[in-house]
């Protein structure tokens, strides 16, 4: 492969993962429009944006992978945006949150087949010095996706309503993949390993689960993204009730503070800790650790703020550290395997870090904020009550209770950084993790002589 047609490759990648990453998190710029039309509680935002995703992503994610092993990588990953972007498009269809339930997990399928076999033709385009990196610049998509989709989104959502900004998305995706789907060129395999030939899912997961520093490292990045995930669905929510701010200005004020964070971060994580691991390959992981013990304390600061500019801004910097660990965590785990095996191996990382995150983070903070804004109003039943209040004195009380809830919410759930923190300062100490070798198990990916 010529280096323009890895870096148009690398481009498109990482436009097909912008996109499929709007598809998963459209739901958060229009929470609260969807809460008051549908009447549903946060717990219900919760599960449309956490567990009726994840469940389905996790389930369909395997057999993807394993078809991405065995035939063109490219047309799984525009492929599976286009259908996950057709049922996104559906969704602003829907007339009740059963209907929403369903659509959103036939995104979810679609969705499941943009994201390993991505980092599969990454880690193949580049060698194992410059595979943190380059997965780093993919994953740029992220923030790609939240600055475009909160401006849009969130414009979409105030002048034409939620309906509309589910529809505009996906067809927008549909798009994008089709066009994809003939510029994108497919990397050729064992170009920078020796040849391998694709293990089984058991023996892969088995594979991988017997390194301590991988058991550390899927632990402490499950229990992270289920901090990020919870969080980030009710940031726009946390900001309506808080400041006041309406769906246009909530959802632009997200669409930066994690856009731009999330850049700064993925790439301080791809490429600072790829620079460090050059004098001590424990870097790799322990910057990223390092990051998450300052990110902590300064987001319980940021959200108990009266201030929104002070507020925004400890946010944002909470925020950089927060997405330091993906680029490093998927090369690690592409360093224990063949060029075969590594979307297999990426679907196994992922099935921990969608089904506890986006599966339970979405939906217990939900529960949590409910729970806690009930305690404020003294009134157990209060979802229900505000559902419906007509009155402006019940419905000024349950906003307060609400702004309450998520506030308070959100401080909980960062106190899990700090364990994702003490996983992933473990898993830079287990034994050997600096000068251990790619050891492939004998029925999964064995190496070709």
């Amino acid at each position: 492969m010529t280096s323009q047609a890895r870096r148009t490759t690398l481009f498109l990648l990482t436009i097909l993962y912008g996109f499929g990453f709007i598809d998963r998190v459209v739901i958060a710029l229009v929470a609260q429009d969807i809460k008051v039309e549908l009447g549903i509680s946060d717990f219900q935002i919760g599960l449309l944006g956490g567990s009726a995703f994840a469940i389905v992503n996790t389930l369909a994610a395997f057999p993807l992978a394993q078809l991405a092993e065995r035939c063109r990588r490219s047309f799984v990953v525009a492929g599976s945006l286009a259908v996950g972007s057709a049922f996104t498009a559906l969704c602003g269809l829907a007339a009740s949150f059963w209907h929403l339930l369903v659509l959103r997990m036939g995104m979810a399928i679609g969705s499941s087949g943009t994201e390993a076999p991505a980092h599969s033709m990454v880690s193949d385009m580049y060698g194992p010095s410059r595979r943190a990196s380059a997965l780093a610049l993919f994953m740029l998509g992220v923030p790609f996706a939240s600055i475009l989709g909160s401006y849009l989104g969130g414009y979409m959502g105030e002048q034409h309503g939620w309906r509309a900004t589910f529809l505009t998305f996906g067809i927008s995706g549909l798009a994008v993949a089709l066009i994809s789907m003939y510029l994108m060129h497919e990397p050729a395999r064992d170009q920078h390993d020796p040849q391998a030939t694709a293990g089984s899912l058991p023996a892969i997961a088995r594979h991988l689960w017997s390194h301590a520093h991988f058991r550390h490292l899927v632990i402490g990045t499950s229990i992270g993204s289920l901090a990020t995930f919870g969080v980030n669905t009710f940031l726009p929510a946390f900001l309506t009730r808080n400041y006041g701010l309406g769906t246009s200005d909530a959802a632009l004020l997200f669409g930066l503070i994690v856009g731009i964070a999330s850049a700064v971060g993925t790439l301080m994580g791809g490429f600072g800790s790829e620079w460090l691991a050059r004098r001590d390959a424990r870097w790799l992981i322990g910057a990223p650790a390092a990051g998450l013990l300052v990110g902590a304390p300064l987001l319980m600061l940021g959200v108990t703020r009266s201030n929104l500019a002070l507020a925004a801004t400890l946010i944002f910097f909470a925020s950089c550290f927060f997405y330091t660990w993906m680029g490093p965590a998927i090369a690690v785990t592409h360093r224990l395997l063949g060029s075969r095996s590594r979307a297999v191996g990426s679907a196994v990382f992922l099935l921990f870090m969608h089904l506890v995150g986006q599966g339970f983070g979405p939906p217990v903070i939900g529960l949590v904020s409910d729970q806690i804004a009930a305690r404020a109003s003294g009134d157990p039943e209060l979802a229900a009550q505000c559902a419906q209040a007509t009155s402006e004195v019940a419905i000024s009380a349950c906003d307060s209770a609400s702004a309450i809830g998520i506030r308070y919410a959100i401080v909980a759930f960062a106190l899990l950084y700090l364990w994702t923190a003490a996983h992933l300062i473990r898993a830079t100490r287990a034994a050997g993790m600096h000068h251990e070798p790619r050891v492939r198990p004998s029925d999964a990916p064995p190496v070709q002589s």
